[in-house]
């Protein structure tokens, strides 16, 4: 048999190419220029005021949130999480340094640790030491991924991929440090192979069910050998990144070890008849895979489905008929990868119900069919399982009429199809001028917010929002701009904005003034420098303009400012907390589990960073930051910087604030 040139270069090659508007904003009249110079006279002095250091969990004898009633872990995890501020000199980072102190420099020749994040870009090599793999292997498989939060993915991103060492069980020891204090060694940890392995393909399947193909291939590609489980899903993953003749590799051990051919009927025993059949295929040797069809037949197995794409391989491609794809009831890796050699088009039910991995492959798989691969892009975005940049070269193909880039925003409003985002991209990035980016962009965050989308689609936007200039006539555009860059990860351009509207508030615009109170609170709690002051008028002059709004609008939107605004280290007095004394609340929140809450709690006390961090992500759920109460965000917040995730605890911050309306 001849096979086409696409399939013998498919088979040796892997494919590693690859607002929320504020309901109600705050109507704050300002009489003349003094008043708005006042508002910025208080910000420049609370900047110049030299600030104590705060701890970050809760100020003194202010009650915290519920721990459970056990006084040793409760104590445990209150020194735990007061580590990361005042008690180590005031300094946040030297919870950082206390954990890569006790970090050993990755060599080549360890072979206790593994991943593709080296400590830099991920987390510290000890972060699973402590924990038992037991625990572990019961937490991840409680955590759902992927998940549709940006940074929860981030976060279980570096879970996965960090080059760390297996949990052994074994205990870290730190504690806070002083000048005089000198740095010992970790006792040396006795390496388990068989440990190690388990360890590592526990997190390939954890990988799997994230969806991304690009970081699961690399992280296969690289693992020490004979590591890598001989078993259906690890096939499965070198089917769908390409590596067919790893595949085919991996099926020839499983036949031999299980002699041959054999006649059992569970469901992975088929799968291995399956990969024979089309293993020999891919060989050129017809006579053997018709011999394992016939095999099948034998055993009543035969899938009529595989049968047809089978027989359609060993045809010449000249004489192939299209594949009728809606016989398919699920698109399996192998069925999947068939489809794509044959370069058939793919049922769009199918795309629709397929797995995050199975749509990270379509996307990068240039066999695809374009209407195919643009289906899969929309979808896997949502869950994190593609990069948005490759998102944004598969919305440039698309193709639209002067026509309809001019009536962008009106044509959107009446279709809710993901075509509408395309073209509002589009239309977007097109503009001539910047208030009409600025529309047209806010034609795109209320569709996100309506599908608790923002932090993608900022992303998504990063250059049309970077290309908007500060202007007086943007003044009314500030917010959601600058809201958008700061989700899109573009901080020094949104401080821009801010530097702009305040100055822009000090020559006497009200509207500037308006802006400057909006966008304050996204700022001072995502500020890296500590630039941007905080103080008790400042306080005083944003709930001031929160009067506007009902009353439980106002003050749920408030309590979890100040929620946020301590778990970073800033205080909120006692008179500012009285005012929030009611039962109005936040809508459509929910608090942590009672049993997800003393799991994380002890494993902060234990000192088992791993496990505590599996439990924020499970806590925050499937919809991510934003729906959970402000007393469980502001705890996972404390979390994730008592572990060093400085930068993760913001972008937590920052998400459940948007989702919140700011």
């Amino acid at each position: 048999m001849l096979m086409n040139a696409s399939i013998k270069y498919f088979l040796f090659t892997t494919l590693t190419s690859v607002v929320a508007i504020n309901a109600s904003t705050a109507q704050i009249r300002v009489q003349d220029a003094r008043e708005n110079a006042d508002v910025v006279s208080a910000i420049e002095e609370a900047a110049e005021a030299a600030a104590d250091p705060r701890s970050i969990l809760f100020p003194a004898n202010v009650p915290g949130p519920y721990f459970p009633d056990e006084s040793e872990i409760l104590e445990a995890a209150e020194e735990r999480l007061n580590l990361a501020s005042g008690e180590l000199a005031g300094s946040v980072e030297q919870a950082e340094d206390i954990l890569a102190a006790e970090e050993e420099v990755l060599e080549i020749e360890d072979k206790s640790a593994y991943g593709t994040l080296n400590n830099t870009r991920g987390l510290p090599k000890n972060i699973w030491q402590p924990s038992d793999i037991e625990k572990v292997t019961k937490l991840l498989e409680a955590l759902q991924l992927p998940s549709k939060s940006p940074v929860m993915d981030e976060i279980a991103r570096k879970l996965l991929l960090s080059v760390t060492t297996a949990p052994t069980g074994v205990p870290l020891d730190i504690k806070p440090l002083t000048a005089e204090d000198e740095i010992e060694e970790n006792p040396v940890i006795s390496f388990d192979e068989r440990l190690f392995k388990r360890f590592i393909n526990l997190r390939t399947s954890k990988l799997i069910e994230r969806g991304n193909l690009e970081d699961l291939v690399l992280f296969i590609q690289n693992m020490p050998d004979e590591t890598l489980e001989a078993n259906q899903k690890n096939a499965e993953i070198l089917l769908l990144g390409g590596d067919l003749l790893g595949a085919c590799q991996m099926s020839n051990l499983k036949a031999r070890a299980s002699g041959s051919l054999n006649r059992q009927t569970n469901n992975e025993d088929i799968f291995w008849s399956k990969m024979t059949v089309f293993c020999r295929i891919m060989q050129e040797n017809e006579s053997g895979a018709q011999i394992a069809l016939d095999m099948l037949r034998e055993q009543d197995q035969i899938d009529f489905v595989f049968l047809d794409l089978a027989n359609k391989l060993m045809e010449e491609p000249s004489r192939r008929l299209t594949f009728m794809s809606a016989g398919l009831t699920e698109l399996d890796p192998l069925n999947y990868t068939m489809l794509s050699l044959l370069d058939q088009p793919i049922d769009a039910q199918l795309i629709e119900n397929s797995s995050p991995l199975i749509l990270s492959a379509m996307v990068i798989n240039p066999n695809i069919q374009a209407e195919n691969r643009f289906q899969a892009a929309i979808k896997s975005n949502q869950s994190g399982g593609v990069a948005t940049d490759v998102l944004k070269s598969i919305y440039d193909l698309q193709e639209f009429s002067q026509m309809e880039y001019q009536n962008a925003v009106r044509m959107a409003e009446f279709d809710e199809r993901p075509l509408a985002d395309v073209l509002l991209f589009q239309s977007a990035a097109r503009q001539a001028i910047d208030v009409g980016k600025a529309e047209t962009l806010e034609a795109i965050w209320k569709r996100a917010a309506l599908k608790n989308d923002m932090s993608r689609k900022a992303q998504l936007n990063s250059e049309t929002l970077k290309s908007i200039n500060p202007a007086p006539r943007m003044i009314n555009h500030a917010h959601h701009i600058s809201r958008g860059l700061l989700l899109a990860g573009e901080y020094e351009r949104a401080r821009e904005w801010y530097d702009f509207v305040r100055r822009s508030a000090v020559g006497g615009n009200a509207d500037a003034t308006r802006a400057l109170i909006n966008i304050w609170p996204l700022f001072v709690l995502t500020d890296e420098s500590n630039s941007v002051p905080w103080s008790d008028d400042i306080l005083d002059l944003w709930w001031n303009g929160q009067m506007v709004l009902s009353p439980e609008n106002r003050d749920g939107r408030a309590t979890l400012f100040y929620v946020m605004a301590e778990a970073s280290g800033h205080r909120v007095s006692e008179e500012k907390w009285a005012e929030l004394v009611s039962n109005n609340q936040l809508e459509n929140v929910a608090s942590i589990s009672y049993g997800v809450w003393r799991e994380m709690i002890r494993a902060v006390g234990e000192n088992k960073p791993a496990e505590a961090i599996i439990l924020s992500l499970i806590a925050m759920g499937d919809e991510g930051p934003g729906y959970l109460d402000p007393s469980g965000i502001g705890t996972i917040v404390r979390i994730l910087r008592s572990f060093g995730l400085e930068r993760e605890a913001r972008a937590v911050i920052l998400e459940s604030l948007v989702q919140n309306d700011f």
